[in-house]
């Protein structure tokens, strides 16, 4: 704790000023002049209070002896305990640029481009509850040995004629380092940390704990190699985006995706890491055992912001909306036949189809941290660190793209082939009905994760309907009333589906009270 050598208060740093003050007698105290002494600089560790919540097991640690009554993490307003440990001395710090009022406001603003955003979400008590955090980043100094050969794709036009050239190109990157920050604390959502990055280098400092007074910091207890891969693809990367920023725009490095093929290509490994503290405001809404982030980077203000909708409003607006589809599909009924109207209400099912499972997938990853590596460990670490190798990103993920291209071929093909509004219908149904199973069948892995079992019912309800849509299509009744009955099945159950993606998007964007009493995101002895 830093007191004032006036009143004996409190000192805080001030953020316009850069400087400690005094918040009883407005003293004002440069930063330097409570600078470490040179042999305890040189140390490898420092003392600071590190405080436990009771509730989720998340650690934060301050200079200041003061209580903390409350995380950031989960929620929970209560006494937090606190013990005196020694923690590894990171090697730079960013102090906060933006302000407490300044962050407010850019959470305000963006809360306001939200529709559908609960009221509470602009509440001053609400706003109020902003704590400004320090997260360490491990910086992974990541080296090449070997200048690789690269096959750069050019593609343009001139004039009349479209041109594509091949080069070979060979960027001299041996011994050259690129650092990669990636944040070292299990508590800090991964997804979040990408989002509010980056961070400026040109305003770290040596660190000092005086810059920590009035702040919070995170503790550092995810070893840095567990991000060694991804620190080497993006670092491969980096230098991928340099060589073709010598070209055309559009031009293109044709490389394996694969990371060993990569590493083996540049000759890729880390050549050391220190640890460093960045700034980022904090603020926490929670809801019986649901939590949303907004979180801000405390230097530059870029914010990620998970917002829920409000139920209430969404409904009013979307009441409206649909009396108006009502009428406008009223009159379009007399003027479109029954079998395009089955085959337009199939796409619609499909549509939502597409939407339902791309929502549920990104759920399952939320839920299982898919995408979070400094929240893994073990088996699920591992897993993830061989996806990186392998592709990066999961392929299945295109599934989507390529089999709407499907329907949307189908679909082009029957209106050229002239084919009579009943053949048409059948066609198209067709190809939703293949295309369903697809979404279906390829899902599965990830609605086994899921913990609510409803999801997975209403999950199959879309290639109901498609399904019903194709059979119909394929019998061409001869009653017009059987292609309204499939239509109105088709459509009430894309009804069904949307109010639950809407329930569901409240899940996505949002998370579980986390669980941090293991902390067991890396090394457990990363603060030695």
């Amino acid at each position: 704790m830093y007191k004032c050598k006036s009143c004996g208060g409190d000192l805080v740093l001030n953020i316009a000023s850069q400087e400690l003050k005094c918040p009883f007698c407005d003293s004002i105290y440069p930063v330097s002049e409570f600078e470490d002494a040179k042999e305890i600089k040189q140390q490898d560790t420092y003392e600071t209070t590190i405080y436990t919540c009771s509730q989720c097991g998340a650690e934060i640690m301050t200079t200041d002896s003061t209580a903390v009554t409350f995380c950031s993490y989960c929620g929970t307003e209560a006494n937090l305990e606190g013990r005196l440990s020694q923690e590894k001395r990171p090697k730079f710090i960013i102090p906060f640029k933006q302000t407490k009022e300044q962050c407010k406001s850019i959470y305000s603003a963006h809360v306001k481009s939200q529709p559908y955003a609960p009221k509470e979400f602009l509440s001053s008590d609400f706003l109020e509850n902003f704590r400004g955090i320090y997260i360490p980043y491990w910086e992974l100094d990541v080296g090449f040995s070997r200048n690789p050969e690269l096959k750069v794709i050019e593609t343009y036009t001139s004039g009349s004629y479209d041109y594509t050239d091949e080069y070979k190109v060979h960027p001299n990157i041996v011994n050259t380092v690129i650092p990669v920050p990636q944040d070292a604390s299990a508590s800090f959502d991964d997804e979040i940390s990408s989002q509010i990055a980056p961070f400026k280098k040109e305003d770290m400092e040596d660190f000092n704990p005086a810059y920590l007074a009035g702040f919070f910091a995170d503790t550092a207890d995810v070893d840095a190699e567990v991000y060694s891969e991804q620190a080497m693809a993006m670092a491969q990367n980096h230098v991928i985006r340099n060589v073709e920023a010598e070209f055309r725009s559009g031009a293109r490095v044709d490389i394996p995706a694969d990371l060993n093929k990569r590493n083996e290509l540049f000759g890729s490994s880390i050549k050391g890491s220190h640890l460093n503290l960045f700034p980022v405001w904090f603020l926490t809404w929670r809801k019986n055992d649901r939590l949303a982030y907004g979180v801000i980077n405390g230097e530059t203000g870029k914010i990620a912001a998970e917002i829920p909708i409000d139920i209430g409003k969404f409904l009013i607006t979307s009441g409206i909306l649909a009396m108006i589809l009502f009428i406008i599909s009223c009159i379009a009924s007399v003027l479109i036949l029954p079998a395009t109207v089955l085959m337009i209400s199939c796409l619609a099912a499909l549509l939502v189809h597409y939407f339902y499972r791309a929502e549920l997938v990104s759920i399952a990853d939320r839920e299982n941290h898919a995408n979070d590596l400094g929240a893994l460990s073990g088996e699920a670490l591992k897993e993830a660190r061989q996806r990186i190798r392998r592709k990066g990103v999961k392929k299945d993920k295109k599934i989507g793209g390529m089999v709407i291209m499907m329907v949307i071929t189908a679909v082009v093909f029957s209106v050229i082939s002239g084919s009579a509004a009943a053949s048409r219908s059948t066609m198209i149904c067709l190809a939703s009905s293949v295309v369903g199973i697809v979404f279906f069948v390829t899902s599965l892995k990830y609605y086994q994760g899921l913990k609510e079992t409803g999801m997975k019912i209403i999950a199959l309800l879309p290639l109901i309907a498609e399904v019903i849509s194709f059979f119909i299509a394929l019998s061409t009744p001869v009653h017009d009333w059987v292609y309204y009955a499939g239509s109105i099945i088709a459509l009430g159950i894309s009804t069904v589906v949307s109010l639950s993606m809407i329930k569901q998007y409240n899940i996505l964007t949002t998370r579980s009270i986390p669980a941090f009493h293991n902390r067991e995101g890396g090394n457990q002895d990363v603060g030695a």
